[in-house]
């Protein structure tokens, strides 16, 4: 393929949850895709059904999905150790918090009376929007993202303003860690909030291929501890902004516990890996998988906000040796 040729990616009309495609093999008798949502999917020639050319995506975002998705393919993550090396053995599997979701909802029930609509779910997570500042939670911080980053703002506003809003919106709630968010923020130089902004604008408002856009906006995040040196960015960091301003399609990803929670509804996340928009899709479907599993039973969360306050308390409780796991609760990380 030449550099100016436009890689060929698909969607399956029949199945939009599976993102984007590449044809990884083709064979007389089958291809090989592989999709966004992670696998690999074996089409024979004379069935396939369902499958259209992304004509829509630009050459650069095309090029952006078809590395993405070779870069993460099983034969580049299993790669034969070199002759001599010992191979390098799984790490055992860790003890989960809870044995089931039945298991972890009994505990937010009897915690949380009410479930998300119970007074102290209101209290010590939602909060309420009429209320100013930190004392709003997170539904007071949801209307001030709204505000300071909506859409006509990155059209009127300046740079430095934008940047300063940002920096407000993550000040808005503990779920950011003060010293990876509002310090971190401090740390980045004046030449390259402008950059920032950009990628901000375009990661909230923008269109095309979401994965596109939110590794661009990780690439124009510069921060730097307090030597000045360059700081890795951190998943909370790296999603609150989207979470805050489309708090139904985006969540706020706090690993270890999304990493926790996976297996409980059937997947698999890694806390380890850093920011990119492959683990994040990895990320957003264990929330999207628990939303379902909170509806299924009868809870009706308001968005991924309250999916994300269900996974982090429950998941950040540590039952004392002697006590059941339904008696005590985690602090609050409004």
């Amino acid at each position: 393929m030449s550099k100016t040729e436009k890689p060929v990616v698909f969607t399956n009309e029949s199945q939009p949850d599976w993102g984007f495609g590449i044809v990884l093999e083709d064979k007389p008798d089958r291809v090989v895709f592989l999709f966004e949502k992670g696998e690999k999917r074996i089409f024979k020639k004379p069935l396939i059904q369902g499958l259209k050319r992304a004509e829509a995506l630009s050459p650069e975002d095309a090029s952006a999905i078809d590395a993405r998705l070779r870069g993460r393919r099983p034969s580049q993550a299993q790669k034969k150790p070199a002759k001599g090396s010992k191979a390098k053995q799984p790490a055992a599997p860790k003890a989960q918090t809870y044995a089931s979701f039945e298991e972890q909802l009994r505990w937010f029930e009897k915690e949380f009376t009410g479930g998300f609509e119970g007074e102290r779910f209101i209290a010590e997570e939602r909060g309420r929007e009429d209320i100013k500042g930190k004392k709003g939670l997170k539904a007071a911080a949801l209307r001030l993202a709204r505000e300071q980053l909506a859409p006509e703002r990155f059209k009127t506003a300046s740079p430095e303003e934008l940047f300063e809003a940002a920096k407000t919106v993550v000040q808005s709630t503990n779920i950011v860690h003060p010293m990876e968010g509002a310090v971190a923020f401090g740390s980045m130089k004046p030449e390259d909030r402008a950059s920032f902004v950009a990628a901000l604008g375009e990661l909230l408002h923008g269109t095309g291929d979401y994965g596109t856009r939110f590794d661009r906006f990780i690439d124009a995040v510069h921060i730097a501890d307090a030597d000045g040196k360059a700081k890795k960015l951190t998943w909370p960091l790296a999603t609150i902004f989207p979470a805050m301003y489309h708090p139904t399609e985006h969540v706020c990803v706090k690993p270890t516990y999304f990493e926790q929670q996976a297996p409980i509804a059937g997947l698999s996340a890694n806390k380890s890996e850093s920011p990119s928009s492959m683990g994040y899709a990895r990320f957003l479907e264990v929330a999207r998988t628990t939303q379902k599993q909170l509806v299924a039973a009868g809870h009706s969360p308001r968005d991924l906000m309250d999916v994300y306050s269900f996974i982090w308390r429950s998941q950040s409780y540590k039952p004392p040796k002697s006590a059941p796991v339904s008696d005590g609760a985690p602090a609050g990380d409004a």
